[in-house]
């Protein structure tokens, strides 16, 4: 069915658009804070009365909201928590086992990897692994490898969703130091292009092993300029005059213009249009017979100016798979 879905798409819009693709069916989302897409996302969702929908997060209280608005919107939606902190392995495998013990969980038919942190200073988690890595890559890889079973139990059509970034075109995955171990390597945009590059090769490698044989496809999304909670650590450093000299220069490598170009041009999004785009990539049943793997402004693109190959190339992906797997300490056969 043709659309005319774009920047200014409500997710609401969407969701309504694909009811078909949302009753009856659950949803995993990781990130339901208050005031970001996550929550939106899950909101929006329950305007189509899924079965159930299960938030992943640090702490309940941050995720109260979300499940409040679920509630309202949908009383006959279930809604379950599970606590993990994606910086922490050992939080992400207690929360998978959580959800492969739980009999009330058959199946899950949409993973949408939406939490992250965005340039903060350079720090390492309990796992040695550099924060912004953790959170973008090595939190997901494991979560989402690890609940596999039930994600193949809902079959053909499931769908994982990796939130990702413009960010990625700013610099390629950092192969050979990952965590930027190196001294004087480490920038907080070049962290996060790097992990939001290694994030979208994960979803290639998974694509790999799932889409042909199992018609259980993965796509990653840039869901537009949104003021949320991710930009704390940019606030936190204080000097305004320097963050927007950081930022000029990073719009200027990712979009080829300024900073103050680009906005005239895109204004922010609304929380509603921001998580658009990831309820696309969640519910549209028809990119299934479309090539491409990267969506911006609700739309499939292969433009390599947008989906850079660093970020999509077979080869590299299986690299990232590898790293990864380094990094994590635990081999995945899917």
């Amino acid at each position: 069915m043709a659309t005319t879905f774009g920047a200014t798409t409500d997710g609401i819009t969407v969701v309504r658009h694909f009811a078909d693709q949302v009753k009856g069916r659950t949803f995993l989302l990781t990130g339901p804070s208050q005031g970001g897409i996550g929550s939106e996302t899950v909101i929006s969702l329950a305007h189509g009365s899924p079965a159930m929908i299960i938030l992943v997060g640090r702490s309940l209280a941050k995720a109260e909201d979300a499940i409040n608005a679920i509630k309202e919107t949908n009383a006959g939606t279930g809604v379950k928590f599970i606590e993990a902190d994606l910086a922490s392995l050992k939080s992400v495998r207690k929360a998978a086992e959580a959800i492969l013990n739980d009999d009330e969980i058959p199946r899950i038919d949409v993973v949408i990897n939406n939490a992250g942190v965005m340039a903060c200073p350079y720090t390492l988690t309990e796992d040695n692994i550099e924060l912004q890595l953790a959170a973008s890559l090595t939190g997901h890889f494991v979560l989402t490898n690890k609940i596999m079973p039930k994600v193949l139990a809902a079959g053909a059509g499931s769908r994982i969703v990796l939130v990702s970034s413009t960010a990625h075109r700013y610099r390629p995955f950092n192969l050979e130091d990952p965590n930027f171990a190196e001294e004087g390597t480490y920038t907080e945009y070049d962290g996060y292009g790097s992990a939001k590059s290694a994030e979208m090769l994960y979803g290639v490698a998974l694509n790999r092993r799932l889409a042909a044989s199992r018609g259980i496809r993965t796509y990653a999304v840039h869901p537009g300029g949104i003021a949320t909670h991710l930009q704390d650590h940019v606030k936190a450093a204080g000097d305004e005059t320097h963050m927007m000299e950081v930022f000029d220069k990073v719009c200027r490598v990712i979009q080829g213009i300024s900073i103050a170009e680009y906005f005239a041009k895109n204004p922010y999004k609304t929380l509603q249009q921001g998580c658009s785009t990831t309820l696309v990539a969640a519910l549209d049943p028809d990119l299934a017979n479309r090539e491409g793997y990267y969506l911006e402004d609700c739309a499939l693109t292969t433009d390599p100016a947008l989906a850079k190959p660093w970020a999509t190339d077979p080869e590299l992906a299986e690299e990232c798979w590898k790293k990864t797997e380094e990094l994590v300490g635990e081999t995945y056969k899917l």
